[in-house]
């Protein structure tokens, strides 16, 4: 799974000295390929614990946590390679609902293998169900080497991608996530930061400040994920003309000025996604989350140090449900409830 993750998009990478379209497409046939016999689960990922098994393809089946940071990585790159704006979708499917729940929340344990219905992280072995024998559920930062040392680079990496230089000497925010980036930009190569705000991806409002010491006349240009079917963008408080669409680049292009602000608004609906590959079972998604049955946890400690414990995690609560939805409009089956985020 780590070398799929890795190298799905090498066509793509010598599509840049080929220039051939076939090279170009193979790395987006390779990522359906895999997916369609082996990745009919949410969180943008597939099932190969640790390899592709034929028949071993539904939501019990697990990935590394080394293919999805690797995988993400890929996304990343393919973004800088082909502009195209489906390897951001995938890349923040696998990074906001695989990675979190591969690591304990301070990152000082991870798992070896994550699959989206894990009802149990425990430390007894799974195999054959899984194909690696041994604690591959466990919470452990004293095994699971490879992992230990390979999912550092997973946010670092992400972080790095979150805005993209563009040929006309602008800049692009294809990732939305508290930062600021600084370049020099337009014809004149002055030097420009601009600041996110945001609390995406739980809320649909990401913020941009301009700081610069003069004038700056360069595009600004700003991703509409593929979810997104009625982005808003208000420029100093008044609203913008938005013709973007899902999939595509709202772009800005004027004199910008110190203090500008850009407020864009990211509607989430809530939508269903049915898996016809594994029995027409059926994920609930909202912006590039996808939600899951509420569980109430019991973190059993399992061995390590008091310094860097090792844990099991067994459900407190029922996990067994299946989901009732209204046939004619699933949707309505569901009421969003906002929390403060800290």
């Amino acid at each position: 799974n780590v070398n799929i993750s890795q190298a799905f998009g090498e066509p793509a990478t010598w599509w840049m000295q080929s220039r051939k379209p076939r090279d170009l497409k193979a790395a987006y046939s390779n990522w359906s390929e895999i997916r369609s016999l082996y990745g009919q689960v949410p969180g943008g990922m597939f099932g190969s614990d640790e390899n592709c098994r034929p028949g071993f393809d539904d939501p019990r089946q697990a990935i590394e946590t080394c293919g999805i940071v690797e995988a993400m990585l890929s996304h990343e790159t393919l973004v800088a390679i082909t502009s195209d704006l489906i390897w951001a979708d995938r890349c923040e499917d696998a990074a906001y609902n695989s990675l979190p729940a591969a690591l304990t929340s301070d990152m000082k344990a991870p798992r070896y293998l994550t699959s989206p219905n894990m009802a149990v992280s425990d430390a007894r072995s799974k195999s054959p169900g899984i194909q690696n024998g041994g604690p591959m559920f466990e919470m452990n930062p004293h095994i699971h080497r490879c992992c230990q040392h390979n999912f550092g680079h997973g946010w670092p990496y992400f972080a790095q991608h979150l805005w993209y230089a563009t040929p006309d000497n602008g800049l692009a925010a294809v990732f939305f996530n508290e930062s600021a980036v600084s370049a020099r930009v337009g014809s004149a190569g002055n030097k420009v930061t601009i600041h996110q705000q945001t609390q995406y991806p739980f809320h649909e409002k990401v913020l941009f400040t301009i700081d610069s010491e003069q004038s700056n006349s360069f595009p600004l240009y700003l991703r509409v994920p593929g979810w997104c079917e009625t982005p808003e963008v208000k420029l100093n408080g008044k609203e913008l003309d938005v013709t973007a669409r899902p999939g595509q680049l709202i772009m800005i292009s004027r004199t910008w000025d110190d203090g500008d602000t850009i407020e864009l608004a990211l509607p989430m609906e809530i939508r269903m996604h049915t898996w016809t590959g594994n029995h027409n079972s059926v994920s609930v998604m909202r912006g590039p989350l996808t939600y899951s049955l509420m569980i109430e946890e019991d973190h059993v400690r399992s061995g390590g140090t008091d310094t860097w414990p090792a844990w099991e995690i067994w459900p407190r609560t029922p996990w067994n449900y299946g989901l009732v939805l209204n046939g004619s409009e699933p949707e309505a089956s569901f009421e969003l409830v906002r929390s403060p985020i800290d």
